[in-house]
């Protein structure tokens, strides 16, 4: 799949995580949720000189991003995708191809919003 295909998915990290919004592609209603898990003992300091603004690249040691893709249905939803993600590998959720470029989390969008600096660069397309 090349990558001019891909349109941006519209993840707007200063809403914080876990996060979901709702998609319309190809004809059909999606909704895309995403959750973010780092654990507590690999968190930065948030008493540091960059305390909320801290970022956390996912996936690493005890942290990652996970997707779910729910395809939106007439009678009923159907959980097409639910999984952690690594950049740059292309995920297939129904006919719906997803990749995530960059994942950079500042802690201030750990259950909270604002522009903390957290990063999320993903893309859909038709697989």
């Amino acid at each position: 799949m090349t990558e001019s295909r891909f349109l941006r998915l519209p993840v707007n990290p200063d809403e914080g995580f876990p996060q979901s919004f709702r998609l319309s592609f190809d004809g059909r209603n999606y909704i895309v949720g995403l959750q973010v898990t780092i654990a507590e003992e690999v968190l930065p300091d948030v008493a540091a000189p960059d305390g909320l603004s801290a970022l956390v690249s996912l996936p690493g040691d005890g942290a990652f991003l996970a997707v779910t893709v729910v395809q939106e249905g007439s009678v009923s939803d159907v959980t097409l995708l639910r999984r952690k993600v690594i950049p740059g590998m292309v995920y297939r959720a129904g006919e719906l191809a997803l990749v995530f470029r960059t994942i950079r989390i500042a802690l201030g969008n750990l259950h909270g919003f604002g522009r903390w600096g957290s990063e999320v660069v993903a893309g859909v397309a038709l697989s």
